[in-house]
Parts: C-alpha cells; sequence; structure tokens
C-alpha cells in the first residue's frame, strides 16, 4: 500500500504530518509541493500542533503486507 506523507511546520514551532493513503500514480515533486504550498496558504485546517506554515519535507511510503496467519 503507497502512501504520501507530507509533513509541515507549524506556526507552534512544532511538526505536523499529513497522510494519503493510494495517491495518484502518476506524482511528482512540484504537484506536491503546490498542493501543500496551498494547503499552507488557505489555512484548510488547524490541529493541535497549530496551522501549518512551511513545507518540511514530503515522501512516497511504499509498504508490503505479507499476512502470516488470520483467524476469524
Amino acid at each position: 500500500m503507497k502512501t504520501l506523507q507530507m509533513t509541515f511546520m507549524t506556526d507552534f514551532g512544532k511538526s505536523y504530518q499529513f497522510s494519503v493513503v493510494n495517491p495518484k500514480a502518476d506524482l511528482n515533486a512540484q504537484t506536491v509541493e503546490n498542493v501543500m504550498q496551498t494547503i499552507i496558504d488557505k489555512q484548510y485546517f488547524e490541529t493541535k500542533a497549530g496551522r501549518p506554515v512551511a513545507i518540511k519535507s514530503a515522501k512516497l511510503v511504499d509498504r508490503i503486507e505479507s499476512i502470516l496467519i488470520k483467524k476469524d
């Protein structure tokens, strides 16, 4: 499963991570940066860590899970 992890700095000086599960396959750095900047500019949300005010990082995480045992 792929996840896009976007990390912002907040107005409280803390880091805040926002994740999107199964992002579009054709994402690139510029597109992600544009979206993150829009989140900052439009102040779409406020968190316990504060409002996002700067881009810290973004990464795609691809996790593979292998179920060894599953009992219903």
